[in-house]
């Protein structure tokens, strides 16, 4: 897992505004399980606000929790294992992620539990999740099926303008 990243700007700038933290999941090695952190990589290739942190959070499931304090608003980017073609985005927020009750990619925690968590310990973030569906995520191999990797531009350009700022 990587750190966290910050963007370069006066902390009395970046504290006026949201924090937003986006966190991508999941696990190179297995295929398109991967996706979530090739966006995080994609974003740093932008230039971002100082309120904006990004956060390669691999596998590590519950032990994210800690990078969660002081966080306004919560995107988490991940494989979703759902109805649609390979490569379609799928977005939730709200009610739409306790119906859903979803494992983060499988990845040693329930997103409901890491979320009551949060609640009970700081404040509870705005929270959505952006799912893209898989086409493999078993084979044990580094890079993303063509339908993954031709999607990561729509992902990149839908949380630039999640955060503010103009995508394309």
């Amino acid at each position: 897992m990587n750190n966290l990243l910050k963007n370069e700007e006066t902390t009395s700038d970046a504290r006026s505004r949201a924090q937003i933290l986006v966190l991508g999941i999941g696990n190179i090695l297995r295929k398109d399980d991967g996706v979530g952190i090739s966006v995080i990589d994609h974003l740093r290739e932008h230039n971002l606000p100082g309120n904006v942190m990004l956060l390669d959070g691999g596998t590590a499931g519950i032990d994210l929790l800690t990078y969660l304090e002081d966080i306004d608003r919560l995107i988490i980017v991940d494989a979703m294992f759902a109805e649609g073609d390979f490569g379609e985005i799928k977005v939730l927020a709200g009610s739409e992620l306790r119906e859903r009750d979803m494992f983060i990619s499988g990845h040693y925690g329930r997103l409901s539990d890491i979320l009551d968590m949060v609640g009970a310990l700081w404040k509870l973030p705005e929270t959505t999740v952006i799912g893209i569906v898989p086409r493999d995520c078993e084979s044990y191999e580094i890079g993303l099926s063509p339908e993954i990797e031709s999607a990561l531009p729509r992902v990149v350009d839908l949380i630039l303008t999640m955060v503010g700022v103009k995508a394309g």
